[in-house]
């Protein structure tokens, strides 16, 4: 049976996430007369945030690196956006996909992200550094691209 339930959003639920750095936190994106990401803490059943992303949530996704989140995007920008969690502030926003971005996976590493659109197209962005000893020494170089498709 179901424990809780909750009706927010005003589109179709498209995707959802937990998060690995805080117990509790879960992401959950809108269609496209929704277009936003709530963050809900599922220990106290309430909603803690909530931004307005301009287009239909496709996927989400959080960093095991760092504490950001990646969204997709279709109608209408058909985008990638990095945000910061909890500030919610954009980091990049990617762009290149000419229709939906349907399909998003994170490499093993956790540094890299391949998006799947209905463009036909396959595009791998590395986004998500790694922290060495807990100084802010990133190495932005993906292990699965060439350095010039990084992005920071």
């Amino acid at each position: 049976s179901t424990q809780s339930t909750w009706g927010n959003h005003t589109a179709a639920v498209k995707a959802i996430a937990w998060s690995p750095h805080q117990h509790g936190l879960l992401a959950s994106g809108g269609g496209t007369a929704d277009r936003t990401i709530r963050f809900w803490n599922t220990l106290l059943n309430q909603q803690v945030d909530c931004i307005d992303t301009g287009s239909q949530v496709c996927n989400l996704m959080f960093s095991r690196n760092v504490n950001e989140l990646v969204s997709t995007h279709g109608y209408s920008l058909n985008q990638i956006i990095v945000w910061k969690y909890p500030s919610l502030e954009r980091i990049v926003n990617l762009t290149g996909h000419t229709y939906r971005v349907l399909y998003l996976a994170m490499s093993p590493d956790g540094q890299t992200i391949v998006t799947g659109a209905g463009d036909e197209t396959l595009r791998f962005w590395n986004v998500f550094p790694v922290q060495r000893n807990g100084v802010d020494d990133i190495d932005y170089e993906s292990k699965l691209i060439p350095s010039r498709m990084d992005i920071r």
